[in-house]
């Protein structure tokens, strides 16, 4: 089986912390952060792990835990970060305060801004960001403040974006139209097959994960087989979204190969032929040899 990179996965995530404690993951809300911390060490030191994953990116959803995704992608040598503020974290849902967008991207785009201290701390993106109509109550203006003061950033640093785009398709394709210069990816991709197109047709990658695997995920599949290979990525959005067949347990990168071998015959390639192209593809983009070992 040939090695992977994982381009969005969450493993600061307090649902690891069931690893270590025991128990169903979407009971621990309460678990510790060192608790997760060495659940996902559990995972990530494992051979067998480490036979199909040659690269992660350990994505950030707010100040505080894209600090942890730092911390750790600086003990792997196969892993990198992303640092941003995801739409959810910015309007405090499910219970939280809304972020002060001023403060917030300031002190987001100091960190980010010394290309020195990028690379020491293995940064190679700004994400997650976007927009997330689907949770109620939505305050799309925040959302929005958020996703185009990140997109600025982006294109003042030269770093590429990580967009969250769920039930926004319409707002997310006319905000990137904004930043004629800026390019990135769209995780876990779940809108048409259309957009994907007119998407990779401008310089953009398209992500898939575990969604691609779901029986009923036709549309899905659609906008894998419509995006061409060069433009096309795989991730696992873990610890969300496991692939069939193990649907609803604890998501990690060593489960891409179960995506892989669903989207590889979309596309008529082998596996093995997939690997190649989906890492190169990583790489291009976020320039991950600058800073993995």
């Amino acid at each position: 089986m040939p090695a992977f990179i994982d381009t969005h996965a969450h493993y600061f995530d307090r649902k690891y912390a069931a690893l270590t404690e025991g128990g169903d993951p979407s009971t621990r809300e309460d678990a510790s952060r060192e608790a997760a911390l060495v659940g996902a060490d559990t995972l990530l030191s494992s051979p067998d792990f480490q036979s199909v994953v040659c690269g992660v990116i350990n994505v950030g959803t707010n100040l505080e835990n894209s600090r942890v995704a730092v911390e750790q992608a600086g003990k792997y040598p196969f892993m990198a970060a992303a640092v941003g503020i995801h739409p959810e974290d910015a309007q405090g849902l499910p219970d939280g305060a809304p972020l002060d967008p001023d403060t917030t991207l300031a002190a987001l785009e100091a960190w980010v801004s010394d290309p020195v201290r990028r690379k020491a701390d293995k940064i190679v993106a700004i994400g997650e960001t976007g927009l997330d109509y689907y949770w109620q109550p939505v305050n799309k203006e925040l959302q929005k403040v958020f996703f185009e003061g990140q997109m600025e950033i982006a294109r003042r640093t030269g770093l590429p974006v990580i967009i969250h785009d769920r039930e926004a398709h319409g707002d997310c394709f006319e905000t990137v139209l904004k930043y004629p210069d800026v390019r990135g990816v769209f995780h876990c991709y779940s809108g048409s097959a259309e957009m994907a197109k007119e998407l990779s047709r401008r310089g953009w990658y398209i992500a898939f994960g575990g969604t691609s695997t779901f029986p009923t995920a036709h549309r899905v599949r659609e906008a894998v087989a419509a995006v061409p290979l060069s433009r096309l990525l795989l991730e696992t959005d873990c610890p969300y979204m496991a692939p069939v067949p193990f649907r609803g347990r604890l998501n990690h990168s060593g489960l891409i190969p179960h995506i892989a071998e669903v989207i590889a015959p979309l596309h008529g390639v082998t596996v093995e032929d997939l690997a190649e192209v989906v890492n190169a593809n990583a790489e291009t983009l976020f320039g991950l040899s600058a800073v993995l070992r």
